[in-house]
C-alpha cells in the first residue's frame, strides 16, 4: 500500500476510548455495546426515576466486514442496530416532557405541550389570537415526532454502508455519520456520553441517509467529504417534487499526534418547508471546530459549534395557520404533518418549540486516568438568539458534568455521573443520556438535574 495517502478502514465518528478495535485482515465479525443504568432526572419540580438504556453509549449490536483485495484495496462493509436493554424495542423514546395541562394567556382553550394530553379542542370563531403561543396541538405533535429515535424501527437505524479501500483513500455509500457530528464527539471530554456531554445542549445533524464520503488520511492529518441524497429515517425514497429538496452535504479536516489535536467542520442541509412547498431552501447549517492537548496524563479539551437554521420546515406563523384551519383536530394536524419530515433541527432545541435556531455553543473540558477508571469532567455554555413570535428573548444554559469510569476489565465498566443545565431566560433543556437533549422542562428557566449510574459492556 502506499505511503502517502493511507484510506481510513472504518468511517468511526466515535473516539477509539469508545469504540472497539477496529478490523484488520479479511474476516466478518459480530459486535456490540450493551449499556444499561439507572438515572434521576429533576426540574425542581418534577422528578423522574427510571431505567435508561444508552447512559453513556446507545446500546448496539453490528456487522462489519473486511476483505484485502492486493495492491492496497480492500472492500469494507458496516450494518449496526439500535436496541434498547430496558424494553427491548429497537426505538427509543427517551425524550423526558415536564409539560402539565396549563391555560396560555390570551388564548381562549386548553392547550399542552405534551404529547396525547389536550390535542383535541374546537377554536372559537372570534378573538382567534394573532398568535398560537407554543404550547398547541401542532408543536406537540412535532416534538413528539422529534424526540423519538428510529421511529419506523429501520433495522440498521445506526450504520448501515459499504465501501472500497484504495491507496487514494476510502470511498463509503449508504448511512453514515456526519463529518461534523464527527469532530464535535472526538472534540470534547464527553465525547457522546452521559447527561454532561454538549451534544446536550447542541443543535447538529447527526447522520446523513444516501450518503457518500470519501475519507483519507495522511501524517497526521484526517480528510472526510460527504455528500447525501436525501431521503428520511421514515421515507427512504428522494423527494421527487423538489430537486435536490433534502439534500446534505459537508466535510471535516482533522489533524493529531500523540500530543494534540485539533478539527473543524462544516456541514448544510436543504429543505422543503411548508411555507414553500416548491422550493429548495437552505436548512440547518452549521461550522465548529475544536481540539484537546495532552498535559501529563491530563487531556485538555475545547469545543465551539455555530448551528443556525433559517427555513425550519414549521415556524410559528405556520403552526397557527394549521391550528386555524383544522379547527385544532388532532387527526386532521397528523394527517399534515406526516406529509413533512420534521427533523430535530427543525425544533429550537434551547426552547423546545418549532422554529429557527441560531445557537453559539461553548465547551471546556478535561479527561484524567485516576485509579482504575478515568474522570471526565466539562462546563457547556449554549445561547440561543433566533427571534419570532414564539422567541422573543434570548435562551441562555450554562451545563456542568462530572462523570467516572472504572474498569473491571477491558471490555467491561462500571460508571457514575452527575450533570446540572442551569437554564435562563427562555431556555428549558432537560437533561438526558447519551448524545441528545433529553426532553424539555415545565417552564422557561427552569434548572434540570441528573444523576446516572450503570454499567457498559462491549463484545
Amino acid at each position: 500500500m502506499r505511503k502517502s495517502v493511507v484510506a481510513l478502514a472504518l468511517a468511526a465518528a466515535i473516539p477509539a476510548a469508545f469504540a472497539q478495535a477496529p478490523m484488520t485482515g479479511s474476516g466478518v465479525e459480530l459486535y456490540g455495546i450493551i449499556d444499561v443504568g439507572f438515572e434521576n432526572v429533576d426540574n425542581g419540580s418534577v422528578s423522574v426515576n427510571r431505567i435508561t438504556s444508552g447512559i453513556s453509549t446507545g446500546s448496539r449490536w453490528g456487522i462489519r466486514g473486511r476483505e484485502d483485495l492486493g495492491g492496497g484495496y480492500a472492500a469494507l462493509f458496516t450494518l449496526e442496530s439500535r436496541f434498547e436493554v430496558d424494553t427491548g424495542s429497537m426505538q427509543n423514546n427517551g425524550a423526558i416532557f415536564y409539560c402539565p395541562t396549563s391555560t396560555v394567556p390570551g388564548v381562549p382553550f386548553p392547550v399542552s405541550s405534551c404529547p396525547g394530553v389536550g390535542l383535541a379542542y374546537t377554536i372559537p370563531s372570534t378573538a382567534v389570537p394573532s398568535v398560537v403561543i407554543g404550547n398547541n396541538a401542532v408543536n406537540a405533535q412535532a416534538l413528539a415526532l422529534v424526540s423519538g429515535v428510529n421511529p419506523p424501527n429501520a433495522l440498521f437505524d445506526r450504520q448501515a454502508w459499504g465501501g472500497l479501500v484504495t491507496p487514494f483513500g476510502a470511498v463509503l455509500a449508504g448511512r453514515q455519520y456526519t463529518p461534523g457530528y464527527e469532530v464535535l464527539v472526538k472534540n470534547n471530554s464527553f465525547f457522546d456520553s452521559f447527561a454532561g456531554t454538549p451534544g446536550q445542549l447542541a443543535t447538529i445533524n447527526l447522520r446523513a441517509n444516501n450518503a457518500i464520503q470519501y475519507r483519507a488520511e495522511l501524517k497526521g492529518f484526517t480528510l472526510s467529504a460527504m455528500y447525501g441524497f436525501g431521503g428520511s429515517e421514515a421515507n427512504r425514497a428522494e423527494r421527487a417534487a423538489v430537486s435536490n429538496g433534502d439534500d446534505f452535504w459537508g466535510l471535516n479536516l482533522q489533524y493529531a499526534t500523540d500530543k494534540f489535536g485539533v478539527a473543524g467542520a462544516y456541514q448544510v442541509n436543504r429543505t422543503v418547508t411548508y411555507a414553500k412547498p416548491n422550493e429548495n431552501s437552505k436548512g440547518l447549517e452549521t461550522f465548529n471546530v475544536g481540539g484537546w492537548v495532552a498535559v501529563g496524563p491530563v487531556k485538555l479539551y475545547g469545543h465551539y459549534l455555530k448551528s443556525q437554521n433559517d427555513n425550519p420546515v414549521f415556524t410559528p406563523t405556520d403552526v397557527q395557520n394549521i391550528v386555524i384551519s383544522t379547527q385544532g383536530n388532532q387527526q386532521q394536524i397528523l394527517n399534515i404533518l406526516s406529509q413533512y419530515y420534521v427533523n430535530r433541527f427543525d425544533v429550537n432545541a434551547q426552547r423546545g418549540v418549532v422554529g429557527a435556531t441560531d445557537l453559539d455553543l461553548y465547551h471546556l473540558g478535561l479527561e484524567w486516568p485516576l485509579g482504575n477508571g478515568r474522570l471526565i469532567a466539562a462546563y457547556n455554555h449554549a445561547e440561543d438568539s433566533s427571534r419570532s413570535p414564539w422567541a422573543t428573548a434570548d435562551a441562555k444554559v450554562d451545563s456542568y458534568g462530572i462523570a467516572y469510569y472504572y474498569y473491571l476489565s477491558k471490555r467491561t465498566w462500571l460508571y457514575g455521573a452527575a450533570a446540572i443545565a442551569n437554564n435562563s431566560d427562555q431556555a428549558r433543556i432537560a437533561l438526558g443520556a447519551a448524545c441528545c437533549t433529553g426532553g424539555w422542562t415545565t417552564g422557561q428557566g427552569e434548572d434540570s438535574r441528573s444523576f446516572q449510574i450503570g454499567m457498559r459492556h462491549t463484545f
